[in-house]
């Protein structure tokens, strides 16, 4: 190692750990690929560095210092971090190789690890094809403002959900409500999957508009005071809702929501044309999946210091 180099600096640390991670691209994107040879060409440039055989080119060291966010880039500017640098790329191959002697490119749970990996890669970029938002109209903002005067004024309320995963539990739980709506306190302690809100009896609080998401919010500042909501559908799953208080507002402008209507008509139109593909590939697939087999199936315990996540309605 270089006089100059004591010790490794803690981000370059992190930056070997991240090229380990990344593992091995096309030949020429990396130090020198392990297991060859491989001669340097001319667009590879010049040699930098030599070790056991391999030869690490300039233009490999520009591609992996491409691959690094901006402020890296500017840390490792200074000669003796780019020096570092530079050794941590062989570094990384020196280890590489040591693995692969033990064996361990060959292990099985690396391979899943692999795997999974490749698997995700594939299904981001599947994502993407999906990501185009809708356009959103002038016309359309406008009309949404003018069918929901209370969704776009300074009206707050209070009010209460029951939520549950199936849509028949809450059509079941529903039908209860409307012949005992005293019971909806003690049903949201026993059934509601919000934890959070299930131990106050399923209450939200006092909120006004733009707190909770779009579907929950149109159905909930619709209500009257007392009033128990329809089963409203979300991406938590579904909702009963009851207004326990209101506090009428005055109307915004039009101009000072326009484009906060906008970007939420665009999010819902994103979301439902996202989930309207998810619907045609499970039909397509013939997706059909046996409730009373999956009941069966055990979960594991939770892993020490693994967190229980509330399922909120907002």
């Amino acid at each position: 190692m270089h006089a100059s180099v004591k010790r490794i600096p803690a981000i370059l640390v992190t930056l070997l750990v991240a090229l380990m991670a990344c593992g091995k691209s096309e030949p020429g994107g990396t130090a020198a690929p392990s297991g060859t040879d491989a001669a340097p060409s001319a667009a590879s440039g010049e040699a930098v560095a030599t070790y056991k055989g391999h030869t690490l080119t300039s233009g490999e060291v520009t591609k992996e210092l491409e691959r690094l966010p901006a402020p890296s880039r500017t840390y490792l500017a200074a000669p003796d971090r780019k020096r570092q640098f530079v050794e941590n790329l062989v570094m990384n191959d020196l280890l590489f190789q040591e693995g692969q002697k033990q064996g361990f490119d060959r292990d099985a749970e690396i391979e899943r690890q692999v795997d999974d990996l490749r698997k995700r890669l594939v299904v981001q970029r599947v994502m993407k094809q999906y990501q185009t938002p809708p356009t959103i109209t002038d016309e359309m903002v406008k009309a949404q403002y003018d069918q929901n005067p209370a969704l776009y004024s300074t009206t707050q309320i209070r009010a209460s959900h029951i939520l549950v995963k199936d849509e028949k539990e809450a059509k079941d739980i529903l039908t209860q409500l409307r012949a005992n709506p005293e019971k909806f306190a003690d049903i949201a302690r026993e059934k509601s999957a919000d934890t959070t809100s299930a131990k106050k009896g399923g209450d939200l609080g006092m909120f006004g508009q733009g707190r909770m998401v779009p579907d929950f919010e149109r159905v909930a500042f619709s209500l009257k005071q007392g009033e128990i909501s329809d089963v409203v559908k979300t991406q938590y799953g579904y909702h009963i809702i009851t207004v326990t208080e209101r506090k009428e507002g005055e109307a915004k402008p039009f101009d000072q929501v326009k484009e906060q209507i906008r970007a939420t008509m665009r999010n819902k139109g994103l979301q439902d044309q996202v989930q309207g593909h998810f619907e045609q590939l499970k039909k397509q697939a013939d997706l059909k999946i046996d409730d009373e087999a999956l009941a069966r199936v055990a979960m594991p315990p939770p892993s020490a210091g693994t967190p229980v996540q509330s399922m909120g309605g907002h």
